[in-house]
């Protein structure tokens, strides 16, 4: 795919997706983010794709929305375009999404973090939602994800203060899975994103839709909703195909 103001690439069921704005420290232009929109709509669509990878060129993730084009927006606007100044379609993907998060990830770049599913950080990276130094607030999740990953009072303590997280205070906190070198990070996301793509996509889908439920469900309810996509999977021919290798391979082991 040739865009833009992202590099996209497919491969062996992997998409990986960077954000190329690396002179603006891949800040969320409107371009890039009706770009990424539009890219999130064929990955969706396209079956060849399992895992996608999402991260930025240069020394960033993403610095937030661009403040430049904010700046001279009036309310009218905003609320007429249902402005977020984020990519709110990844919050929605429904294949797993992993952050390959080099520098910073602020704002709308953090927005965008809180959204993926696996995060995978260069140990030099920092997270965090400095939006009220700028006399505003998240509007793609900031005050709704955030909480529920890493709890309120820290959230608040981030959101409120406009406090920049290290990479491993983030993980700490449960908003980041692991941490790597600077120069081994798109290395180890492509690692584990290539791992995920190697089993059932379906089954794949089923977990990430599984999860999420579990948000907004009591513990009973979650339970009968993981229930029932488990037994969604005994109709899916790769199920019995994996459990009949395993089957032989222990019969030999």
């Amino acid at each position: 795919m040739n865009e833009t103001k992202l590099q996209v690439t497919i491969d062996a069921g992997v998409a990986t997706v960077l954000m190329n704005r690396p002179e603006a420290r891949n800040a969320l232009s409107s371009d890039i983010v009706l770009e990424l929109t539009k890219v999130l709509d064929r990955l969706d669509a396209d079956d060849s794709v399992a895992v996608l990878v999402l991260g930025g060129t240069g020394r960033d993730f993403a610095a937030g929305a661009d403040i430049r084009e904010m700046v001279e927006m009036s309310v009218q606007h905003v609320a007429a375009t249902d402005f977020s100044g984020c990519c709110a379609r990844l919050g929605d993907f429904p294949k797993p999404v992993i952050a390959a998060v080099g520098g910073c990830a602020l704002g709308g770049g953090c927005e965008l973090v809180e959204m993926c599913d696996i995060v995978i950080a260069a140990d030099s990276a920092r997270f965090g939602h400095p939006e009220i130094t700028l006399g505003t607030m998240s509007g793609a999740g900031g005050t709704q994800r955030l909480p529920r990953l890493i709890g309120r009072h820290v959230a608040l303590d981030v959101l409120l203060t406009g406090r920049i997280l290290t990479a491993s205070e983030a993980q700490m906190f449960g908003l980041v899975s692991r941490i790597v070198s600077e120069d081994k990070l798109m290395e180890e996301a492509g690692a584990v994103a290539r791992r995920i793509a190697a089993f059932p996509a379906a089954v794949a889908r089923l977990i990430k839709e599984s999860v999420i439920h579990a948000e907004s469900m009591t513990l009973p309810d979650g339970l009968a909703f993981e229930r029932k996509l488990f037994h969604l999977t005994f109709a899916m021919p790769e199920r019995r195909k994996l459990m009949e290798s395993f089957v032989r391979k222990s019969k030999t082991a």
